[in-house]
């Protein structure tokens, strides 16, 4: 039996150099493994940042429509406050030319009775025809509502009979019929011709009133305050002055 063979150095050598190459295989791999891990690391962290910055567009987005939106709804719902403002200011100015139409028709209902009952006592024993005859046919135009047929006798009769005891009468009511109408210009210079006319008339204090009247219809509000005021002053005890400080309250609640 032949004896062990005995390595030699060259053997043990050629051992070594390949426990080193394994060495080196498993540094390699492990590096390699190293640099996938760090890389899919790097790919992870850049991917969250990626989404976070996609998160913060988005709410940023979301932010902006909600401030758009709710300017869109702040400017809504301010026209609509605009809106209900004239609604609610044409209502009340409605009702405002209402009552002071009711307030005009009663008020000629009434004072057109009165002189009614005055002409009739004054005409008694007076013949037909004349002046008087044609001052009751304009009146009666006026009673029966026919304001252009009565506006036009009326200022006829002024213009015929300027020196008559009616003229005054003739002019005020010219005055009214053209009030009725909304005619204010012409109905303020028909109760001025009164004033300026037939300082001394019956109708005077009634004149001066509905002088203030069409001065607040045309908005000249110094002026209308200034006619009222004028009204309680000179004829205190008239009915007109009872009228006319009503209306001078009413203005001041109004703010005029």
């Amino acid at each position: 039996m032949n004896p062990p063979m005995r390595r030699t150095g060259a053997s043990r050598s050629s051992t070594a150099g390949e426990r080193m190459k394994g060495w080196r295989a498993a540094l390699a791999l492990l590096a390699a493994t190293a640099a996938i891990s760090a890389g899919a690391q790097s790919r992870g962290e850049r991917i969250e940042t990626l989404e976070a910055r996609m998160q913060a567009v988005e709410r940023q987005l979301e932010s902006q429509a909600l401030v758009e939106m709710s300017r869109q709804l702040e400017a809504q719902v301010a026209e609509l406050r605009r809106l209900r403002g004239e609604v609610e200011s044409l209502q009340h100015e409605l009702e405002r030319s209402r009552g002071q139409q009711r307030d005009q028709y009663v008020d000629l209902d009434t004072r057109l009775r009165a002189a009614e009952t005055a002409l009739a006592a004054a005409q008694a024993g007076v013949p037909a025809g004349g002046p008087e005859a044609e001052y009751q046919a304009a009146f009666n135009l006026l009673k029966d509502g026919k304001y252009p047929e009565a506006s036009a006798a009326l200022r006829d009769f002024v213009a015929r009979h300027r020196d008559h005891d009616l003229a005054s009468n003739a002019l005020y009511w010219l005055g009214e019929a053209q009030y009725v109408q909304r005619d204010f210009p012409g109905a303020l210079a028909a109760f001025d011709g009164v004033l300026r006319d037939y300082p001394g008339a019956r109708k005077a204090p009634d004149a001066l009133l509905k002088a203030g009247y069409c001065q607040y219809e045309l908005k000249r509000y110094d002026a209308a305050r200034a006619s009222l005021s004028r009204l309680a002053q000179e004829f205190p005890d008239s009915p007109a002055a009872a009228e006319a400080a009503n209306r001078l309250a009413r203005m001041k609640s109004e703010g005029r």
